[in-house]
């Protein structure tokens, strides 16, 4: 069937093609009886107007774009919920995109938003110095950065207080008695994870405890990943829905081969936190007996497991709420200031325990909050 074009609807109607645009785009008085005649042909035809002509008429497609990097991961998942939620009451709507930590795929993702004459973005973006975003801010197109900085872009950025959260959660296994506290941390280019192993880091100075390079892993933070398995090697003994293992796994392997292995791990991502529990399951060690885990973000799945995971927990959906409202508030050219970290949540469950080495004691309550 042929698509209906807004001639088709000005022929039904005994009127101009001009006077169509303006009954749909609310841009001239027509009068009541024409109005009318135009509104029965457009239901008659199903007429569908372009969004993208329509913006062109306005300057307005009321539509944002939101640029996230991991789809998978239940942190992305539940801010986009909250973006969405706020974004609507609006009377906008929101167009998602996932680059999955990808340069090139947010570039191509940023140029299709282009095309498509959005009105604002949300994104929270790989880290790599991006031209067409730069652009799209020369524009001065309505940007909000969500939960990462990028180089080059001044734009206001919604996040947490990454580095206090992070400084928390290992000040906490310090408390413990633990020495040998590995963190197992994601791409340098996240703005987040350096945050997150700063605050590790300045919890181990503030102890008085040197930091081991040998205790820092770096693993893909995406939870899947292709490594192939080799064939002088036993695969593991889980597999995935699409038979890809988690990239923490493999990170780990060395460090849980060290003989004075670490007594306590932090873990800077949630997807990276089921890698190392199947990495732990994999070789028999018990958690919180051998090797205490902390997890920064917080899903409905931790406190499931056995033991209930010791976490910092993000307002995840205030994120998405209060970077959208920061998006409308820029959108209708309202004045913003540049908003503070929210703060985060120490919850203490039963994943962490003193050193075997020192006196024994039994695990905190669940869900505890410092």
């Amino acid at each position: 069937m042929a698509r209906v074009r807004i001639k088709d609807v000005a022929e039904r109607a005994g009127v101009s093609t001009a006077t169509v645009s303006h009954v749909i785009n609310n841009t001239r008085y027509v009068s009541e009886e024409t109005r009318q005649k135009v509104l029965q042909a457009i239901e008659e035809l199903n007429y569908q107007p372009s969004a993208i002509a329509r913006g062109l008429a306005t300057n307005s497609t009321r539509t944002v774009g939101l640029v996230i990097s991991d789809i998978a991961n239940p942190f992305f998942t539940a801010v986009a919920r909250g973006v969405e939620d706020e974004i609507i009451q609006h009377g906008y709507h929101t167009i998602f995109c996932n680059t999955d930590e990808d340069p090139a795929r947010e570039d191509e993702y940023l140029r299709l938003l282009s095309a498509r004459q959005i009105d604002g973005l949300i994104i929270a973006p790989t880290g790599i110095r991006s031209e067409r975003l730069l652009r799209m801010a020369q524009a001065e197109l309505p940007i909000v950065l969500l939960d990462r900085e990028t180089p080059g872009i001044d734009a206001p950025l919604v996040c947490v207080d990454n580095e206090d959260g992070a400084y928390r959660a290992v000040k906490y296994l310090v408390e413990l008695g633990h020495r040998r506290i590995a963190v197992l941390m994601g791409l340098e280019t996240i703005s987040t994870q350096v945050a997150r192993y700063n605050g590790y880091r300045r919890a181990l100075q503030e102890a008085g405890i040197p930091l081991d390079e040998g205790l820092v892993v770096k693993a893909n933070p995406l939870f899947y990943s292709n490594r192939p398995i080799h064939l002088n090697s036993s695969p593991p003994n889980f597999l995935t829905n699409n038979q890809m293992t988690p990239a923490a796994f493999y990170a780990l392997q060395e460090l849980l081969d060290l003989s004075d292995r670490p007594t306590a791990i932090f873990v800077t991502n949630n997807q990276m936190t089921l890698g190392t529990l199947h990495a732990l399951k994999e070789r028999g060690l018990r958690c919180p007996d051998d090797i205490s885990v902390i997890s920064f973000d917080d899903h409905d799945w931790a406190p499931l497991f056995s033991p209930p995971l010791t976490v910092v927990r993000q307002p995840t959906y205030r994120l998405g709420q209060a970077a959208a409202q920061l998006l409308m508030q820029l959108i209708h050219h309202q004045p913003v200031d540049p908003p503070p970290p929210l703060p985060t949540e120490f919850i203490i469950r039963q994943s962490c325990c003193p050193p075997a080495h020192t006196a024994t004691a039994t695990p905190a309550p669940a869900d505890e909050k410092e």
